[in-house]
C-alpha cells in the first residue's frame, strides 16, 4: 500500500486530487485541512481509504500530531502534496496590509515549510516525493493589487528550488505545480478583497473602477479543476518527474510577461488614464441625457 498526506484537502483542488487518487487501491490517502465539516464531507463522497485529518499548517503541535498519527496508521508516506492556502487583493500603501501579508506568508509559505520538515523522516522512509504548489503568480510579473498573494508564490518558488536541490542529494524528488485560474473558492477570496479595496481606498478610484472589469472577466472564465486533477495525478505517478509542471497557465499574463517593466508599467497607466476619461465622458453624457428626460417628462 502507498500512502498520500494531500494538505487543504477541504478545498476543491486538493479535494479533487483526494477523490481521483483515493480511486487508486493501491493507495490510501490522508486528507488534511483545519476545516473537519469539509473533511468529513470529503469523506463521505469518497471512500474507506480516505483518512480525514484536522491539520493546522500554522501550528507545530498539530502537525507534530499529525505525524505521530500517520506514523502510528502508515510508518511512510509515499507522496506529501501541499496544496493548502489562502488568496486575496490588497494595496500595499492602504490597509493592513502588514498583517495581510503576514497571514499569507504564515499559511501559503510557512505552513508549507512546517509541513516539509515534519513529514520528512516519513518521506525518507518510503524513498517518496515533495509535491509543493506554486501559482502563475509565481513566476509572472505580479499585476496591480495581486502583489500579497505573488509574494508568497515568489517564496515558494525559492523555496521548492532550494528544498529540491537539498533533497536531490538524498535522491528525493521534488516538484513545483503552478496552476492558472481555476474555479475554487479563491476566486471568492480574491473578488472580495478587491471590493473591500475599491471600498475603501483613498487613492484609487479611478485605477480599480478601470481594472475592475478586466478582473472580473478573467475570475468568470476559470479551468475545469478536472486539468489540474491531472497534472497532479502525472506528478505523482511519474518515475522520473519534472521538477516543474504547470496547468493551465493565463496565456495573455503569460505573453505580456517578456516585456520589458517600463512598457508594461506605461501600458497600465495609459489603460487606466484613458479607460476612466471614457467612462467619465460617457457616464457623464448618459447622467445629462436622463436628466433631460426628467425635465422633459415633468
Amino acid at each position: 500500500m502507498k500512502y498520500a498526506l494531500i494538505t487543504g484537502a477541504a478545498g476543491g483542488l486538493a479535494g479533487a486530487c483526494v477523490e481521483e487518487l483515493c480511486k487508486d487501491e493501491s493507495w490510501t490517502v490522508f486528507a488534511a485541512d483545519i476545516m473537519e465539516q469539509g473533511l468529513n464531507d470529503l469523506r463521505e463522497r469518497t471512500n474507506e481509504r480516505v483518512i480525514p485529518l484536522v491539520l493546522d499548517i500554522t501550528s507545530d503541535e498539530s502537525c507534530e500530531a499529525a505525524v505521530k498519527f500517520i506514523e502510528e496508521k502508515a510508518g511512510k508516506l509515499d507522496v506529501v502534496v501541499n496544496a493548502a492556502g489562502i488568496h486575496t487583493m490588497s494595496s500595499l500603501v492602504e490597509g493592513n496590509i502588514t498583517s495581510t501579508i503576514e497571514r499569507m506568508l504564515k499559511i501559503n509559505v510557512l505552513g508549507m515549510v512546517r509541513v516539509n520538515k515534519a513529514v520528512f523522516p516519513l518521506i525518507k522512509a518510503a524513498g517518496g516525493r515533495i509535491i509543493n504548489f506554486s501559482s502563475e503568480c509565481g513566476w509572472e510579473k505580479p499585476q496591480p493589487f495581486n502583489a500579497p498573494y505573488a509574494i508568497t508564490k515568489y517564496a515558494v518558488e525559492a523555496y521548492t528550488m532550494g528544498l529540491r536541490r537539498e533533497l536531490n542529494f538524498l535522491d528525493i524528488d521534488v516538484v513545483k505545480i503552478q496552476p492558472g485560474s481555476f474555479r475554487t473558492g479563491m476566486h471568492n477570496q480574491a473578488a472580495d478583497g478587491y471590493q473591500r479595496i475599491l471600498e475603501t481606498t483613498q487613492y484609487y478610484i479611478p485605477v480599480l473602477t478601470v481594472l475592475k472589469p478586466l478582473m472580473s472577466t478573467a475570475l468568470a472564465h476559470p479551468h475545469d479543476k478536472k486539468y489540474l486533477v491531472e497534472t497532479v495525478m502525472k506528478a505523482i505517478y511519474a518515475n522520473n518527474p519534472k521538477t516543474n509542471y504547470k496547468s493551465k497557465n493565463t496565456w495573455y499574463l503569460a505573453a505580456i510577461d517578456p516585456i520589458p517593466d517600463k512598457v508594461i508599467d506605461f501600458g497600465y497607466k495609459a489603460l487606466v488614464n484613458t479607460g476612466y476619461k471614457l467612462m467619465q465622458k460617457f457616464g457623464k453624457k448618459k447622467n445629462g441625457s436622463s436628466a433631460d428626460a426628467e425635465k422633459q417628462n415633468g
